[in-house]
C-alpha cells in the first residue's frame, strides 16, 4: 500500500512538472505584467546571475524565456531585454541559450498531451516572438538562420486545445511556428529588384502614361 501512494505521488509530482515545464509565467499572467514589472523582472535576474557563483547563465535563461513568451503588442521586447543579450554575451552564452530555448519549445509543442494548453501557447508565443527578432539577421546565414530553420525542420502542429485556449484568451487565431518559419525564410531568400531593372520598369511605366 505504501509503494503505491509512493508511486502515485511520484507521478503527480512527474506530471505537475511536465504541466507547468520549466516556466517561470505563463503567456497569461506575463500578458498582465507591465513595462515596470517585466524591467523589475530582468533586474531581478541579472543580480540573481552575479551573485550566483556558478550557473550564471540560469537566471538569465529564465528571464529570456519570460521575455519572449509575453505577447508584444506592445513591443515591449526591444525595451527591456537588452540587459539579458549584454550579460549573456558576456558569459558568452547567448547563442546557447536561445538554442536551449528553442529546443524546449519545440519539444513541448511536439509533444503536447504532456503540457497544458496554456503552456502550450506560451511556447508557441515565444517562438513566434524570437521569430520576429530574427528576422531581419537571416539573409546572414548565421545563427540566427539556423534557429529558424529548425522550428520549420520540426513540422510543429498545434494542438486544437492550444488553439482553443489561445482564441478564447486572446482572440486570435494560432498558426504552426513550422509554417511561420518557413514563409520568413522563403522571403528572406528572395531578390530584391537590382537597381537597373527598377529603373527600366520605372521608365517603362512613364512610356506607358506618356502614350
Amino acid at each position: 500500500m505504501k509503494k503505491a501512494n509512493f508511486l502515485l505521488t511520484m507521478f503527480t509530482f512527474v506530471f505537475c512538472m511536465q504541466a507547468h515545464a520549466g516556466l517561470l509565467f505563463n503567456y497569461s499572467q506575463l500578458a498582465l505584467k507591465d513595462l515596470d514589472q517585466m524591467n523589475k523582472l530582468v533586474s531581478d535576474k541579472v543580480k540573481e546571475s552575479k551573485k550566483t557563483g556558478s550557473g550564471k547563465a540560469v537566471p538569465l535563461k529564465e528571464a529570456l524565456q519570460a521575455v519572449y513568451s509575453r505577447p508584444n503588442d506592445d513591443d515591449m521586447i526591444e525595451k527591456i531585454v537588452a540587459p539579458l543579450r549584454s550579460n549573456l554575451d558576456e558569459l558568452e552564452s547567448w547563442e546557447k541559450t536561445v538554442s536551449q530555448l528553442t529546443d524546449e519549445a519545440i519539444n513541448a509543442l511536439k509533444n503536447p498531451r504532456a503540457f497544458k494548453p496554456v503552456v502550450q501557447v506560451t511556447y508557441v508565443i515565444f517562438l513566434e516572438n524570437l521569430m520576429a527578432e530574427v528576422k531581419p539577421y537571416l539573409k546572414q546565414e548565421g545563427f540566427e538562420k539556423k534557429i529558424v530553420e529548425r522550428i520549420r525542420d520540426a513540422k510543429i502542429e498545434v494542438s486544437k486545445e492550444a488553439t482553443n485556449e489561445r482564441k478564447l484568451r486572446m482572440m486570435k487565431d494560432t498558426g504552426s511556428p513550422s509554417q511561420i518559419a518557413e514563409k520568413i525564410l522563403n522571403q528572406s531568400n528572395e531578390k530584391p529588384a537590382t537597381d537597373a531593372s527598377a529603373a527600366a520598369a520605372s521608365s517603362e511605366s512613364s512610356s506607358e502614361i506618356e502614350k
